[in-house]
Order: structure tokens, then sequence, then C-alpha cells
């Protein structure tokens, strides 16, 4: 079974940061968590809140276009159907 964890860590050890560097990358970032708390994010042991989840997939994400890559991991807020709620006439 795959999950969110699964998919945080699988990229993490794709773009070869070690646990360490990418906890450094996250608290640079503003997370609050501490190591010991991001590894366990990363194998599912604790669930992070959307905010902490999306500073790992930033860290993550400034990684892999560092490396001249894409962003493959969504945030929070993305919208996954392509389905924007949005209406730009409401600008008042």
């Amino acid at each position: 079974m795959t999950g969110p964890a699964d998919d945080l860590e699988q990229i993490r050890r794709s773009t070869g940061l070690s646990h360490a560097e990418l906890w450094f990358r996250y608290f640079e970032l503003g997370g609050m968590s501490t190591a010991l708390e991001v590894e366990a994010y990363l194998y599912g042991a604790l669930v992070p809140d959307a905010e902490e989840r999306d500073l790992l997939a930033l860290a993550l994400n400034e990684r892999i276009a560092e490396a001249g890559g894409d962003h493959p991991i969504a945030y929070t807020d993305d919208d996954i159907d392509g389905d924007l709620d949005l209406d730009l006439d409401a600008r008042g």
C-alpha cells in the first residue's frame, strides 16, 4: 500500500537528499518539526498537517528544480482534478 508519505520518501531518495539534508531545507523554509518528526512523516509513523507537508514538498521540489526538473509533488491546495473554482469576474 502506498500513500502520500511513501511518495515523499520515494522522491527524497530519488533526489539523493539525506534525511538531515531534507530536514535542514525544510527548516530553512520555516518548518517547525524536529528532524525525528520529519523522518516519522516520511515513513508514515506521523501525519503532518497540511502546512508542514507542503513545506516538505517545497523543499523536495526546490531540490528537483536545482537538478533541472519540474515539481512532481503537488501541494495541498493544488487542484488535482483540473477543476479550479475561480471567479475572476468577482474581483470587485
